[in-house]
């Protein structure tokens, strides 16, 4: 019994140490060595989802699935994976049926051909991914990066999209107030991108504000290195989404017609939290929650919370 539930919090460690780049590459283990591939298979049992993989126009695509019922599809951010809603995950399995993508390009995907992270071909990219899975619509979630890429969808392909969820501030929306963060990126800089273990904690202490979660000193170093060695990918990546050749979120808004939640957090120090009101006005049809003690991503910070969340909010529709 102890050592099960040992195990079962180092999955749960395990996948929220991973935000955002904190990935094990290491030895070109895309995440899946020998014990973070044991990890990952406990925490996915407990959240009722099942790794998968589809053929489509961007290539083999990694995905998680589980549960029965109205589709709900869910998009992380840059630099992410799949495995970061497995917690959030385990709110929504018994009531729908959820798919947690790798989205092409990222986690355990091949990269992909230069021109292919800009946000244009990525919205194109989840249209074929969705078309290869037999998706006509699903109610869509996503963090970041994805929320850009989701909010673009749901104005291109409206039919597509049934509802709308942004957990964690999305892509694409700037407040009245400005974080470290949003200066260093207007000063031409790329926060995110670690070349060094300095930049790797520090990335991290922004992307975590309360607490960075806990996994084994080794496993950290190893992913450290790994992704210090992925930089000129990861700087390539950063160049792409950075050259914003779509209409920013903020702006096409009050064209999305499904019913949004917004969450953001109220100690987000990535894009300020001054932005969530800012696109709940924006939204025609839309409901913000401010929930405390959380960060960029609340689907690791508050997984429990912002999972009945987004549950709610999808029964009320």
């Amino acid at each position: 019994m102890t050592g099960d539930w040992t195990m079962r919090n180092w999955a749960k460690g395990l996948a929220g140490a991973m935000a955002l780049g904190l990935i094990a590459l290491a030895a070109g283990c895309g995440g899946n060595g020998p014990i973070a591939g044991t990890m990952l298979a406990i925490g996915r049992a407990q959240a009722g989802m099942a790794a998968k993989t589809v053929e489509t126009p961007s290539g083999t695509v990694h995905y998680l699935e589980g549960g029965k019922g109205e589709p709900v599809l869910l998009l992380h951010g840059i630099y992410a994976r799949k495995e970061h809603w497995l917690d959030f995950s385990e709110q929504l399995t018994g009531h729908y049926r959820v798919i947690a993508l790798d989205l092409p390009g990222f986690g355990d995907n091949a990269p992909l051909e230069p021109g292919g992270y800009r946000l244009s071909r990525q919205v194109s990219a989840l249209a074929g991914v969705m078309d290869a899975l037999g998706l006509q619509s699903a109610h869509i979630a996503a963090n970041s990066m994805g929320g850009q890429i989701a909010g673009t969808l749901a104005v291109e392909q409206p039919t597509r999209v049934r509802s709308l969820a942004f957990i964690g501030s999305p892509l694409g929306v700037r407040g009245p107030k400005t974080t470290a963060f949003e200066k260093a990126v207007d000063r031409g800089r790329a926060p995110l991108v670690v070349r060094s273990l300095e930049d790797f904690e520090a990335r991290n202490a922004v992307l975590f504000p309360g607490a960075v979660p806990d996994a084994p000193g080794a496993i950290i170093r190893s992913w450290a290195t790994a992704e210090v060695a992925r930089g000129p990918l990861n700087q390539q990546i950063w160049d792409e989404v950075a050259s914003y050749d779509v209409t920013p979120l903020q702006l096409i808004a009050p064209k999305i017609r499904q019913p949004a939640l917004v969450v953001w957090c109220q100690q987000d120090e990535v894009f300020h939290p001054s932005g969530g009101p800012v696109l709940a006005v924006a939204l025609p049809n839309a409901e913000l929650q401010r929930p405390e003690d959380c960060g960029h991503v609340p689907m690791l910070d508050k997984p429990t919370l912002t999972g009945k969340l987004y549950r709610t909010f999808l029964k009320g529709l």
